[in-house]
């Protein structure tokens, strides 16, 4: 058995990131960049003005009454370039063109404008005022984006701003998941004594369409040894990484262990000191992954967060694997006893986490509601209100 920590630790030690490929732009959200991106142009790639109102040459403006010829206007979108005279003042709107010669532009609220002349009613006015310059946001051939950026929507927007059409970015993992259990009801069943709905391949498979991962597929597997043999091995031939929910436990129908076992695969550990989740098991055989998941819906949802989500960050390339952490005050008093350390299903309220109700490895509608899961470890058995405790916030 190890501690969260060592199983954290032997992840980061075990997992590679997958090699890249080209893809869209369009088709790149989520991913992480493998190479550096230059700017083919620089942003902006003319003069533009930032508001509606008027180019002007700044050094005409020579008391807050200024009177200027009016000449002409410049819209978004013209191609044409214009030139401003001294005296003059040229009606403009924003990211416009900003003429040759204009040093500035005045925001419309300042002016005001009749008879072919317009007023300025601001002094003094600095050079550059309102004025986009050319390359101010990047200069082309500058590091648009570095290796290893993720691509957000604004990354998406920034790039596509530039014509940039395609992307090296890393491979996201393809995932396999192998669900377990005799007990399991299936979509169209009728509700027999002593067997359940099961849910944890639809709570697994959104996770990872969360996580922008589409590329997934899923199997069903009996209570004994060589249908869990089979299904693993099947998964795995075609996947990346195989997971596979329930049966990993030392009862007399749990095979996945010995599954995984028969199938060549070192295991990296088996059991970690928590609560939930402790028969989590981490194998590997060559560049395949292999994670076991406790049944209970809760304990491998909090499995998959703490440990698989981020193996799968890793394979992706992101630099950033584990849930974001911080330090938050809890709302209510909280404690335990055991060995293990704990991890709740908890919510964010106003700058304070609240421990929920239903905290059984079985309960999923405390993590229907959850937005965080909090980490106690031994050593922070007994939280008082007010206590700072450690919140790793869920993806949402």
């Amino acid at each position: 058995m190890v501690t969260v920590k060592e199983a954290k630790q032997k992840i980061l030690e075990n997992v590679k990131v997958l090699p890249a490929h080209i893809v869209e732009i369009g088709n790149a959200l989520g991913h992480v960049l493998a190479t550096d991106i230059s700017a083919p142009l620089a942003l902006p790639s003319f003069r533009q003005s930032s508001m509606d109102g008027y180019a002007v040459i700044h050094s005409d403006i020579t008391e807050t009454a200024t009177v200027l010829k009016l000449e002409g206007e410049s819209k978004a979108g013209q191609t044409s370039t214009q030139v401003l005279r001294s005296g003059s003042a040229m009606r403009i709107f924003t990211g416009a063109p900003v003429p040759d010669g204009a040093t500035a532009v005045i925001m419309q609220e300042n002016t005001s404008a009749e008879n072919g002349s317009v007023m300025i009613q601001e002094f003094p006015v600095p050079e550059g005022k309102n004025v986009r310059n050319i390359g101010q946001q990047i200069q082309q051939g500058a590091v648009a984006l570095e290796k290893g950026t993720f691509l957000s929507p604004g990354s998406i927007g920034f790039l596509q701003g530039m014509d940039v059409r395609e992307a090296n970015v890393y491979k996201k993992p393809k995932i396999g998941l192998l669900i377990t259990g005799d007990e399991l009801l299936h979509k169209g069943d009728s509700l027999v004594h002593g067997k359940i709905f099961e849910s944890n391949s639809a709570m697994l498979a959104a996770a990872l369409q969360q996580e922008g991962i589409a590329d997934f597929e899923i199997k069903y597997a009996a209570d004994d040894l060589e249908s869990t043999i089979n299904g693993l091995n099947e998964l795995a031939e075609s996947n990346d990484v195989v997971l596979a929910s329930g049966g990993i436990s030392v009862g007399d129908y749990d095979f996945v262990g010995k599954a995984v076992a028969a199938l060549g695969a070192e295991t990296v550990f088996y059991k970690v000191r928590q609560k939930p989740g402790k028969p989590l098991l981490f194998a590997k055989k060559d560049d395949k992954l292999f994670f076991a998941l406790p049944g209970n819906p809760a304990s491998s949802l909090v499995c998959y967060y703490e440990y698989v989500l981020p193996a799968l960050r890793i394979m992706s390339g992101r630099k950033d694997p584990f849930l974001t952490t911080l330090k938050m005050p809890a709302k209510y008093a909280y404690s335990f006893n055991g060995e293990r350390d704990e991890f709740l299903k908890g919510l964010i309220v106003n700058g304070e986490v609240i421990p929920l109700d239903g905290q059984e490895s079985f309960a999923l509608r405390s993590f229907a509601i959850a937005n965080a899961i909090i980490y106690l470890p031994l050593t922070q058995n007994v939280v008082n209100a007010g206590d700072l405790v450690e919140v790793h916030l869920l993806p949402g």
